[in-house]
Protein backbone atom coordinates (compact mmCIF):
# COMPACT_ATOMS: atom_id res chain seq x y z
CA UNK A 1 0.00 0.00 0.00
CA UNK A 2 1.24 3.59 -0.11
CA UNK A 3 2.68 4.91 2.81
CA UNK A 4 2.25 8.91 2.41
CA UNK A 5 4.73 9.14 4.93
CA UNK A 6 7.58 7.80 2.66
CA UNK A 7 6.13 8.48 -0.58
CA UNK A 8 9.29 7.55 -3.21
CA UNK A 9 9.75 4.47 -1.42
CA UNK A 10 6.13 3.76 -1.50
CA UNK A 11 5.40 4.56 -5.14
CA UNK A 12 9.09 2.86 -6.25
CA UNK A 13 8.38 -0.45 -5.07
CA UNK A 14 4.78 -0.23 -6.39
CA UNK A 15 5.73 1.02 -9.66
CA UNK A 16 8.07 -2.25 -10.66
CA UNK A 17 4.77 -4.48 -9.92
CA UNK A 18 2.80 -1.96 -12.01
CA UNK A 19 5.25 -1.95 -14.64
CA UNK A 20 5.72 -5.59 -14.42
CA UNK A 21 1.74 -6.29 -14.98
CA UNK A 22 1.53 -4.03 -18.07
CA UNK A 23 4.00 -5.26 -19.89
CA UNK A 24 2.74 -8.80 -19.07
CA UNK A 25 -0.65 -7.74 -20.00
CA UNK A 26 1.13 -6.22 -23.43
CA UNK A 27 2.81 -9.50 -24.06
CA UNK A 28 -0.70 -11.53 -23.68
CA UNK A 29 -2.55 -9.23 -25.81
CA UNK A 30 -0.15 -8.91 -28.66
CA UNK A 31 -1.05 -12.38 -30.46
CA UNK A 32 -4.28 -11.10 -30.17
CA UNK A 33 -4.30 -7.58 -31.83
CA UNK A 34 -1.90 -9.14 -34.44
CA UNK A 35 -4.41 -11.87 -35.35
CA UNK A 36 -7.21 -9.35 -35.41
CA UNK A 37 -5.65 -7.23 -38.13
CA UNK A 38 -4.73 -9.53 -40.66
CA UNK A 39 -8.64 -11.00 -42.58
CA UNK A 40 -8.90 -14.02 -44.05
CA UNK A 41 -8.40 -11.99 -47.33
CA UNK A 42 -4.93 -10.76 -46.77
CA UNK A 43 -3.91 -14.51 -45.57
CA UNK A 44 -4.83 -15.78 -48.47
CA UNK A 45 -3.26 -12.97 -50.36
CA UNK A 46 0.34 -13.60 -48.68
CA UNK A 47 0.06 -17.55 -49.09
CA UNK A 48 -0.56 -17.04 -53.07
CA UNK A 49 2.07 -14.45 -52.85
CA UNK A 50 4.60 -16.75 -51.15
CA UNK A 51 3.71 -19.36 -53.81
CA UNK A 52 4.05 -17.29 -56.47
CA UNK A 53 7.28 -16.09 -55.03
CA UNK A 54 8.69 -19.91 -55.03
CA UNK A 55 7.99 -19.89 -58.48
CA UNK A 56 9.62 -17.02 -59.13
CA UNK A 57 12.94 -17.25 -56.99
CA UNK A 58 13.78 -20.28 -59.67
CA UNK A 59 13.52 -17.48 -62.47
CA UNK A 60 10.29 -18.44 -63.28
CA UNK A 61 8.50 -20.31 -65.94
CA UNK A 62 10.51 -18.33 -68.88
CA UNK A 63 14.31 -19.29 -67.54
CA UNK A 64 13.01 -23.00 -67.16
CA UNK A 65 12.16 -22.71 -70.49
CA UNK A 66 15.45 -20.93 -71.52
CA UNK A 67 17.44 -23.83 -69.95
CA UNK A 68 15.76 -26.70 -71.80
CA UNK A 69 17.23 -28.15 -74.70
CA UNK A 70 15.30 -27.11 -77.43
CA UNK A 71 12.77 -25.08 -75.98
CA UNK A 72 14.85 -21.77 -75.91
CA UNK A 73 13.21 -20.49 -79.07
CA UNK A 74 9.58 -20.90 -77.88
CA UNK A 75 10.71 -19.49 -74.11
CA UNK A 76 8.32 -16.49 -75.00
CA UNK A 77 5.33 -18.66 -73.64
CA UNK A 78 7.22 -18.83 -70.95
CA UNK A 79 7.57 -15.01 -70.65
CA UNK A 80 3.73 -14.69 -70.74
CA UNK A 81 2.94 -17.25 -68.68
CA UNK A 82 4.84 -15.75 -65.64
CA UNK A 83 3.00 -12.43 -66.18
CA UNK A 84 -0.19 -14.30 -66.35
CA UNK A 85 0.73 -16.06 -63.09
CA UNK A 86 1.33 -12.38 -61.30
CA UNK A 87 -1.30 -10.91 -62.85
CA UNK A 88 -3.72 -13.45 -61.39
CA UNK A 89 -2.15 -12.97 -57.66
CA UNK A 90 -1.95 -9.43 -58.08
CA UNK A 91 -5.96 -9.27 -59.21
CA UNK A 92 -6.38 -11.44 -55.61
CA UNK A 93 -4.63 -8.76 -53.97
CA UNK A 94 -5.98 -6.05 -55.24
CA UNK A 95 -9.67 -7.39 -54.59
CA UNK A 96 -8.82 -7.83 -50.73
CA UNK A 97 -7.58 -4.55 -50.59
CA UNK A 98 -10.54 -3.20 -52.12
CA UNK A 99 -13.28 -4.32 -50.11
CA UNK A 100 -14.40 -7.17 -52.55
CA UNK A 101 -13.34 -10.36 -50.94
CA UNK A 102 -12.95 -13.08 -53.67
CA UNK A 103 -14.61 -16.60 -53.64
CA UNK A 104 -12.88 -19.35 -52.04
CA UNK A 105 -13.22 -20.73 -55.59
CA UNK A 106 -11.05 -18.20 -57.18
CA UNK A 107 -8.62 -18.41 -54.12
CA UNK A 108 -8.37 -22.20 -54.98
CA UNK A 109 -8.62 -22.25 -58.60
CA UNK A 110 -5.02 -19.72 -57.96
CA UNK A 111 -3.65 -22.34 -55.97
CA UNK A 112 -3.67 -25.32 -57.94
CA UNK A 113 -2.44 -23.30 -60.88
CA UNK A 114 0.47 -22.26 -59.03
CA UNK A 115 1.05 -26.10 -57.68
CA UNK A 116 0.71 -26.60 -61.79
CA UNK A 117 3.79 -24.41 -62.08
CA UNK A 118 6.29 -24.93 -59.96
CA UNK A 119 5.42 -29.01 -60.88
CA UNK A 120 6.96 -27.95 -64.32
CA UNK A 121 9.95 -27.92 -62.76
CA UNK A 122 10.18 -31.44 -62.33
CA UNK A 123 14.01 -32.12 -63.27
CA UNK A 124 12.81 -35.93 -64.84
CA UNK A 125 10.54 -34.31 -67.92
CA UNK A 126 11.41 -34.45 -71.06
CA UNK A 127 11.31 -31.46 -73.36
CA UNK A 128 8.06 -32.57 -75.25
CA UNK A 129 6.41 -33.09 -72.22
CA UNK A 130 7.67 -29.63 -70.32
CA UNK A 131 6.08 -27.84 -73.45
CA UNK A 132 3.01 -29.91 -72.92
CA UNK A 133 2.94 -28.64 -69.40
CA UNK A 134 3.32 -25.08 -70.06
CA UNK A 135 0.92 -24.99 -73.09
CA UNK A 136 -1.36 -26.59 -70.60
CA UNK A 137 -0.86 -23.93 -67.82
CA UNK A 138 -0.91 -21.41 -70.16
CA UNK A 139 -4.35 -21.88 -71.23
CA UNK A 140 -5.78 -22.78 -67.84
CA UNK A 141 -4.49 -18.80 -66.82
CA UNK A 142 -5.93 -17.52 -69.53
CA UNK A 143 -9.37 -19.62 -68.84
CA UNK A 144 -9.23 -17.93 -65.12
CA UNK A 145 -7.81 -14.36 -66.06
CA UNK A 146 -11.65 -14.04 -68.54
CA UNK A 147 -13.48 -15.30 -65.83
CA UNK A 148 -11.70 -12.56 -63.60
CA UNK A 149 -11.43 -9.19 -65.81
Amino acid sequence: MLDFKKPKIALSQNSSSICLFLLSLFILLLPSIAMAESSPCQNASIHLRGDLDTVMARGGIWTLMEQAEGLKDQSMIGLQVDGKLSRTVGIFETLCESGKNPTKQLFVAIQNILGEARTTFNPSSSSDKLLEAINGLNKNLDELLAKVE
